[in-house]
């Protein structure tokens, strides 16, 4: 017996059978396109990402090595007035001594003093006091703080702070005592981190500095716009101070010891 689809083949000369066949290697003709431009844009796609990869690893290798640069001794090193007291202090100084200083000098204090310092680093509390940080030329260095900066505890650099800013001894004393500081170290240029110190303490600069009303040629000495004295602004001077001594003076940096 003949068929169904053979005689409608007979008779109309259309093969549905043929006809599935062709649409069947139609449809995977079709498939094999789509897949081959999906697969080719994947591969696009994966190496666009690896392209960009690199050029995140490039950029961050590049900023650590600049990062590294930044946090460099040779700076320390070029300032043979900072070098000598720093030596002073290796080589006059109890061996388990600690300093209470600006973070600007811990390095200094520890690398070549060999003495224990309160304070590392800047808190990010006072981040934009950091020179590098605030550079408006290079923008990318918040990035680099923000990796690799080890940033002290708001606490530790605050106490720091209300050290310098004590008016007397006594509560300048408490925070000694607290970090078992036995010398106070300043640099002879130190107001121009009068800002960042009060700062710190979460003070107002008003209270402590009239700010002149004219202010266009810029402020070289902010001496003669001091509100109060403190042993801040003592030790900067040089002036002997009740409660401490005098240890070591080159004219720019001055070391003091509690008594």
């Amino acid at each position: 017996m003949v068929k169904f689809v053979e005689i409608i083949e007979h008779w109309t000369g259309w093969c549905p059978r043929c006809q599935r066949v062709q649409m069947a290697s139609k449809i995977d003709f079709l498939s094999e396109e789509t897949y081959m431009k999906t697969q080719n844009s994947m591969k696009s796609r994966t190496k666009g990402i690896a392209a960009i990869i690199l050029v995140l690893v490039a950029a961050l290798a590049g900023m650590r090595l600049e990062f590294n640069s930044m946090q460099s001794l040779d700076w320390f090193m070029s300032d043979s007035k900072a070098v000598e007291g720093y030596q002073w202090l290796a080589n006059n100084t109890e061996k388990d001594a600690a300093v209470l200083a600006w973070w600007d000098y811990a390095d200094g204090i520890e690398k070549i003093g060999q003495r224990r310092i309160v304070i590392n680093e800047a808190s990010k509390g006072i981040a934009n006091t950091i020179a590098g940080y605030q550079d408006p030329n290079k923008p990318w260095h918040k990035i680099e703080y923000a990796l690799w900066y080890p940033f002290e505890s708001d606490e530790k650099v605050r106490d720091v702070a209300g050290f310098f800013i004590s008016e007397n001894a006594t509560s300048a004393k408490k925070v000694a005592q607290k970090y078992g500081a036995n010398y106070a170290l300043v640099m002879s240029e130190d107001l121009g981190k009068y800002f960042a110190v009060v700062m710190a303490t979460g003070g107002n600069i008003r209270d402590y500095i009239m700010v002149p009303t004219n202010r266009s040629s810029g402020i070289t000495d902010i001496r003669p716009y001091l509100k109060k004295e403190n042993v801040f602004t003592r030790m900067v001077n040089g002036d002997n101070i009740e409660g401490f001594t005098k240890a070591f003076d080159n004219g720019r940096m001055r070391i003091y010891k509690l008594i």
